[in-house]
């Protein structure tokens, strides 16, 4: 079957086009890492014969209870497949770590393992943003390159040093990542006001990732009670793109020696035994396309079979109206196709 016919169902049922089948819905707990888990898969079947798809959520603070990632789950579920939806708290908590590449290697390891998650033999990794860099390096490990059979990035990254400068440039679009990453390093390079704005910029992202505005954000009254030079950094980072141009390079001087090494699968990336399918939003905010074309041609030269789209019907992993977007289509239905053909053969 052609690809984009494997993801039609997927696609329509995003749409509101097709009515998802019944699923079953189960939180459990891993034995081995601890971590906090759903699965999904359709009912009256059962998971130990359906291919596995394990995703990782992204940086909300909601973790695997978000509803966006929820939705992807349920619906790559509703095409015949058993999903293993994890939590990782850092990333739920926010945290940029090295230790979530080992973590989610250490999940990649612990779903194969588990034979009665899903057939026990075709497993693939999807996730977006940063989640998806990092577990693009896992699966490139040499403990996890034959367990996880295909992988699919939704606006993922190639290289930090690259990464970082692009969101501080972009903060007028949205400033979410700039908000993360201020209140991961702010204190290596401006420890005395770190200690009054680190919990500013943490509820200035949920803020923002949750929709909080008004009365409702809690960032505005966290900023109140701070110093008058700690209000005056914050409004400058929001009013000055020179001076947020100037934080991004101090946010990469100051960042513990080989972090943006070690956390970007172009200098990471060792041998994956799958193909991989890249999708990006077009007018992506938070992380540049340019991105997945970097991914692609570092596949590329890796010899790596991949599939790399870019679409107007998602901005950073959150999909638009496709009725609205129809030009966009295509490349979701080439992309996720792909993954599902590679996953499923």
């Amino acid at each position: 079957m052609k690809p984009y016919v494997l993801a039609l169902p997927l696609i329509l049922s995003y749409a509101g086009l097709k009515q998802k089948q019944s699923l079953t819905r189960k939180e459990f707990t891993f034995s081995k890492t601890g971590r906090r888990s759903f699965l999904f898969y359709p009912k009256d079947q059962d998971p130990k014969s359906l291919p596995g798809v394990y995703i990782q959520h992204g940086m909300s603070a909601m973790g695997i209870d978000d509803p966006r990632i929820i939705d992807l789950a349920e619906n790559i579920a509703n095409t015949g497949h058993s999903v293993i939806l994890p939590e990782l708290p850092e990333v739920k908590g926010l945290k940029i770590e090295e230790q979530t590449i080992f973590n989610i290697q250490n999940l990649m390891l612990e779903i194969y393992e588990n034979k009665q998650l899903f057939d026990g033999e075709n497993l693939g990794y999807l996730s977006a943003s940063f989640s998806a860099g990092m577990g693009l390096i896992a699966a490139s490990r040499s403990n996890t390159r034959n367990k996880i059979k295909t992988s699919m990035l939704i606006g993922g990254y190639c290289n930090f040093f690259d990464a970082v400068p692009f969101v501080f440039s972009h903060y007028e679009m949205d400033p979410y990542a700039v908000f993360v990453i201020l209140y991961n390093m702010l204190h290596r390079f401006e420890p005395n006001l770190a200690e009054e704005l680190e919990i500013v910029y943490y509820e200035a992202a949920l803020d923002n990732g949750l929709k909080r505005m008004g009365n409702d954000a809690k960032s505005v009254d966290s900023l109140n009670r701070s110093s008058k030079q700690a209000q005056e950094f914050f409004h400058q980072v929001e009013a000055d793109r020179n001076f947020r141009i100037g934080l991004a390079k101090k946010v990469l001087d100051t960042v513990p020696e080989k972090l943006p090494e070690k956390l970007s699968p172009y200098y990471q990336l060792e041998t994956l035994a799958g193909p991989v399918s890249l999708l990006h939003g077009k007018t992506d905010p938070v992380i540049s396309a340019t991105e997945s074309e970097k991914l692609a041609k570092l596949l590329k030269g890796k010899g790596i079979p991949f599939v790399h789209r870019t679409s107007t019907a998602l901005t950073h992993g959150d999909s638009l109206p496709l009725h609205s977007q129809i030009f966009g289509v295509p490349a979701l239905l080439q992309t996720f196709g792909s993954f599902l053909h590679w996953l499923d053969q």
